[in-house]
């Protein structure tokens, strides 16, 4: 069983505006991330801010929750997924990252296990890709620790002996780890083909 966790919980500062709801053509930036994560897992899960969560209500997932604390960036995310989530593997993606692939999903699930409880990409030129992530929910403990001693990268739960980088060397891969980070992103994602259609 796996769940698939959407942080949405970021400021977007380089956007300008919350990247979660950007529309792109007949959907919302997060209704793409989710369209494409649903056949890879079991359940889904959205973790917000306070302030943005209801704009989130009308998701068809099971779980919309907002981060334990504020302000403390992805790593805080992760830990709130993995203290509401119901399922020993879970996977977490960026609510700006429109084209994961199954492909990808399946290799960092199949690499998780209870001893290697992290498991996140390398790509060989452009180095640790944070994002897709799979952790296993014993991960919970590792990440509580470094949140209470100020640690709250994701870098640095990578760090960890229980993590581990797969080598990513298929180009068509590459794609999964594309970010909406500028206005600049968000102008070709328009352009781009075959968008998934809403749910």
């Amino acid at each position: 069983m796996v769940t698939g966790v959407i942080l949405a919980g970021g400021m977007s500062s380089r956007m300008g505006r919350d990247k979660a709801t950007l529309p792109v053509r007949s959907q919302r930036l997060i209704d793409l991330v989710i369209s494409h994560l649903r056949p890879c897992v079991d359940r889904l899960m959205v973790v917000g801010r306070a302030d943005n969560v209801h704009e989130f209500v009308d998701l068809p997932v099971g779980a919309l929750v907002t981060d334990i604390k504020p302000g403390c960036g992805p790593l805080m995310g992760i830990y709130t997924g993995l203290m509401h989530t119901e399922t020993p593997l879970n996977l977490f993606v960026a609510c700006d990252m429109p084209w994961v692939q199954a492909r990808l999903i399946e290799r960092l699930l199949g690499a998780c296990r209870q001893d290697t409880g992290v498991v996140a990409s390398l790509h060989p030129v452009e180095g640790v890709q944070p994002f897709p992530l799979v952790c296993h929910v014993e991960a919970c403990r590792t990440i509580g620790g470094l949140l209470d001693r100020g640690e709250c990268s994701v870098q640095a739960l990578l760090r960890q002996p229980q993590a581990r980088l797969m080598q990513i060397e298929e180009p068509a891969l590459w794609r999964s780890f594309v970010n909406v980070n500028t206005l600049a992103d968000y102008a070709k994602l328009d352009h781009e083909t075959t968008l998934t259609p809403r749910y």
